[in-house]
């Protein structure tokens, strides 16, 4: 089984029909649905409607290795062929699927329930932290409003998750884990901000160390919770995610629930 990293563009999908209306668990918000079903699953263990299209469940980890490809499967097997409901949240990614959320039907009267929350309950699956889901996460949300050594976020740790820890400024081993689910830890000693993102590095230098990418939406949520470039230099950061891009140096994290700021 090949570990596949996250795009995670957001688009509008207006070709699909708008049919039904499921809350999150949470409730905070309403998905758009359409009824589908799931047939099975594609060669890299990714699961595949019926209509052929294969998907990546948003909010769930990459599989990293075959014992949890077994149990994703397995968790995932009794909705097979079920009747569900099916939220498109964006656009392809390198390998063709389409990051989506499922949902089912709960006990008559109990709305109804995200498959991927299933899975992660049951053991099945390991949650990541996505934009698509950050405001249904578990734990605190709000960002501190300075910088301190206090945690402005629930990390993934917290909720079960645990992850590779890798220093961001050991380049062997940041390039061997590209493609991986991680938890990746250092000093930031530059911030680079541009149009659409901004890269929180752990070096001056590029090549040198790993970069943390912000989306312009997340780090502007950030700056007016109080984090500027100033503040933030020489301050240790813990980020998660799946390191990909520029040899694997960067991990690009569209949530402020995958980020810790230690000191």
């Amino acid at each position: 089984m090949t570990v596949k990293p996250l795009l995670l563009g957001l688009w509008l999908l207006g070709a699909l029909p708008l049919a039904a209306r499921a809350a999150t668990p949470c409730g905070v918000e309403a998905v758009e649905t359409v009824p589908a079903r799931l047939s099975g699953f594609d060669a890299a263990g990714d699961p595949l409607l019926a209509d052929g299209r294969a998907l990546r469940l948003v909010g769930l980890a990459p599989r990293q290795d075959a014992a949890e490809d077994a149990r994703f499967r397995s968790g995932l097997a009794p909705f097979l062929g079920r009747d569900i409901l099916l939220a498109i949240t964006g656009e392809k990614d390198r390998w063709g699927r389409w990051p989506a959320r499922l949902f089912v039907e709960a006990a008559p009267g109990a709305g109804r329930e995200e498959i991927a929350q299933l899975l992660q309950k049951s053991g099945a699956a390991l949650p990541l932290a996505e934009a698509q889901v950050a405001r249904c996460a578990p734990g605190p949300t709000a960002i501190q409003t300075k910088v301190t050594s206090a945690s402005q976020v629930l990390p993934p740790a917290a909720q079960g998750l645990t992850p590779l820890a890798i220093d961001g400024h050991d380049l062997a081993a940041v390039k061997g884990q590209e493609g991986r689910y991680v938890m990746l830890e250092g000093r930031i000693a530059s911030v680079g901000e541009r149009s659409q993102r901004t890269y929180l590095n752990f070096s001056r230098r590029p090549g040198e160390a790993a970069s943390i990418v912000l989306s312009r939406k997340l780090w502007r949520e950030l700056k007016e919770a109080g984090w500027t470039p100033a503040a933030l230099g020489g301050k240790r950061l813990r980020a998660y995610g799946v390191l990909a891009g520029r040899g694997g140096l960067l991990l690009e994290v569209t949530s402020r629930a995958a980020l810790e700021l230690i000191d």
